[in-house]
């Protein structure tokens, strides 16, 4: 029996749909034994838990009522025993083999306190408007430079150390990201993990009013400022797309996107509840259900 080398911790709310798609992937290409991978099952009224189970007695399943991912996160947190640490939503896919890589990364002495992967996005049949918006997205500096969260990101154990508890706050990978400088994250070019995007565009809208709100919401909550140096970045990046004509369709749109969901999210942050976690859907096959962060 391998000692755990890392600890996966997957908080999962109703993913029935997707968590065995989920642990097949990570468990593919792993040693058996190298990771210890949690599933915090939190508020599921469905066969999430059953189903991790099935996948076999490596996996160890987390029950709780209280319908949350950040306690979720806290509750694998404290049945996790190993580091690297990695946390991992079901409804992306990260290989067995990637995640090999991200520790190794992280174990060495001389690596990062914080790492990711770097991001595919599954278009596949998407509408052409969100194909659009994920082009002029995936070529901004959130995603080209050592890019960690939007589903995945991993702590050395020196890394874990920067905070104590995950606050109760939608954007965890925000926070999370926030506590390293530049130098101190970074993206594992050799590892990739898959993300599924919105099926449409409103449910598209919905995914960006949502992140917005989450966004002010840390910063009121932890008393941050927004971050000049990234929509520095992001404005120097759009122009530069920008000045080639092929790239203006897909400008416009995410533009679009973008406007509406700062509306979306700002009427959200000052009126709507956000104690509660609105869930995009569309890439799973359940019926939309809202969740506790």
């Amino acid at each position: 029996m391998h000692t755990p080398t890392a600890s996966v911790v997957i908080p999962a709310h109703n993913e029935e749909a997707v968590i065995q798609r989920c642990l097949s992937a990570l468990l593919d290409g792993l040693e058996p034994g190298a990771a210890e991978i949690i599933v915090a099952c939190n508020g599921c009224r469905d066969r999430t838990a059953e189903l991790a189970r099935a996948m076999g007695p490596e996996i160890i399943v987390l029950e709780t009522e209280v319908a949350s991912k950040s306690a979720a996160l806290n509750l694998g947190d404290d049945r996790a025993s190993a580091f690297p640490r990695v946390y991992l939503d079901a409804d992306v896919v990260l290989r067995g083999s990637a995640l090999a890589e991200i520790v190794r990364a992280l174990a060495d002495a001389d690596g990062p306190l914080a790492a990711g992967a770097a991001m595919h996005v599954e278009l596949g049949d998407r509408p052409w408007t969100v194909q659009a918006y994920y082009r002029v997205w995936t070529a901004l500096p959130y995603v080209t430079e050592d890019l960690i969260g939007s589903g995945v990101y991993a702590l050395s154990q020196a890394g874990r150390a920067r905070f104590d508890r995950f606050p109760a706050i939608i954007a965890d990978d925000l926070f999370v990201h926030r506590l390293f400088a530049p130098g101190e994250r970074r993206t594992i070019k050799s590892a990739t993990f898959t993300v599924y995007p919105p099926a449409t565009l409103g449910a598209l809208l919905h995914v960006h009013g949502r992140r917005r709100a989450g966004n002010l919401e840390y910063e009121q909550t932890a008393g941050a400022v927004a971050d000049q140096r990234s929509g520095e970045s992001t404005s120097h990046a759009l122009l530069a797309l920008a000045r080639d004509p092929r790239w203006w369709p897909s400008l416009a749109v995410y533009a679009s996107i973008v406007v509406a969901g700062k509306a979306r999210g700002r009427w959200k942050a000052r009126f709507g509840d956000l104690k509660v976690w609105e869930r995009e859907v569309t890439s799973r096959t359940e019926q939309p259900q809202e969740v506790e962060r």
